[in-house]
């Protein structure tokens, strides 16, 4: 194990020691940059020019491997060589590939022919022979593959009873039927949803003032009006339809001693009062989660006048 972590240990070492500083990575990018810039000018589109290149995108590759991040953000000079070799490098190969493509569409079949002819024809002769063609057997199986035998799923085929084609259909162009007009459905306009909207909140202030007589003309607990145990959501619709109880002016809420809330209904003649004064009434909306819904257990006050109203 010992001998293993030295060996390890000392390959590191010969890595780091390997390591070009940041002014010797620049000079071999600017190198690499002035080589691509020569096979440009050259203007060699060949493979020894793709080899070339191969060459210079491996050795930036490797100039690449020897800085971390933080090299790359204290010297930028090297990230932007690393891009223009990249780009010059990539601009070039492009050309060369529309080279290849350009040249494999010039065939010329005499010179085609001419080289078979020089690799099968005797030195000795002068001329080709037919029987010189003999030697061209020996690669030409091995070129030209032979093709393997296939047989039909559904046998032969009976000329004289062919499969009659089938006849069209033609389609029949359905009428349309005239469609009647229907007279648009009634909606509810804004005046009839304000009207059941007053209504509501006529109920709310009136089951308000009931439990506050009751209570000897004393506040009494928000929780205690608008919960309701058996229904989450009617306990949020009570929290929304009392917040224009407020708007209004027609109900106070404000905070006890334990800071709970509680609330009071107002008078006309104390709403006067108030609105005299200079005073502006703001619709406040209260938020409850479920959690907190599920702590209560005692029936609310507006959900006893539900029950109440339902029972015949």
């Amino acid at each position: 194990m010992n001998s293993v972590q030295n060996s390890v240990d000392d390959d590191q070492e010969n890595n780091q020691s390997m390591r070009r500083n940041a002014q010797q990575r620049k000079l071999s990018y600017r190198s690499l940059l002035s080589k691509v810039e020569g096979i440009q000018e050259s203007e060699d589109v060949g493979l020894q020019s793709v080899k070339d290149i191969g060459d210079v995108i491996r050795e930036a590759n490797s100039l690449d491997t020897e800085c971390n991040i933080d090299d790359r953000v204290d010297q930028a000079d090297e990230t932007l060589l690393d891009c223009m070799i990249l780009s010059s490098a990539s601009s070039l190969l492009k050309r060369c590939i529309e080279a290849v493509d350009v040249f494999t569409s010039t065939y010329e079949q005499s010179e085609f022919s001419n080289k078979i002819i020089g690799h099968i024809q005797d030195e000795d002769s002068e001329e080709m022979k037919d029987t010189d063609l003999l030697k061209l057997l020996e690669d030409s199986r091995v070129i030209i593959p032979k093709i393997p035998d296939y047989y039909y799923v559904y046998g032969s085929y009976d000329l004289n009873n062919l499969p009659q084609p089938k006849p069209k259909k033609e389609r029949v162009k359905a009428t349309k039927e005239k469609l009647q007009k229907k007279e648009p459905e009634k909606i509810t306009t804004v005046e009839k949803e304000e009207e059941g909207i007053e209504e509501i909140v006529k109920v709310l202030y009136d089951v308000l003032l009931v439990k506050y007589n009751e209570n000897d003309r004393e506040p009494i607990k928000y929780y205690d009006y608008i919960m309701d145990t058996d229904d989450f959501a009617n306990t949020v619709q009570n929290m929304f339809y009392f917040a224009f109880l407020i708007r209004d002016g027609r109900a106070h809420i404000d905070l006890d001693s334990r800071g709970e809330p509680i609330i009071k209904p107002i008078g006309k003649r104390d709403l006067k009062a108030f609105r005299d004064d200079g005073g502006v009434n703001t619709q406040i909306i209260s938020s409850i989660n479920m959690d907190q819904w599920q702590k209560f257990q005692k029936q609310g006050y507006l959900q006893q006048h539900r029950k109440e109203q339902s029972t015949p």
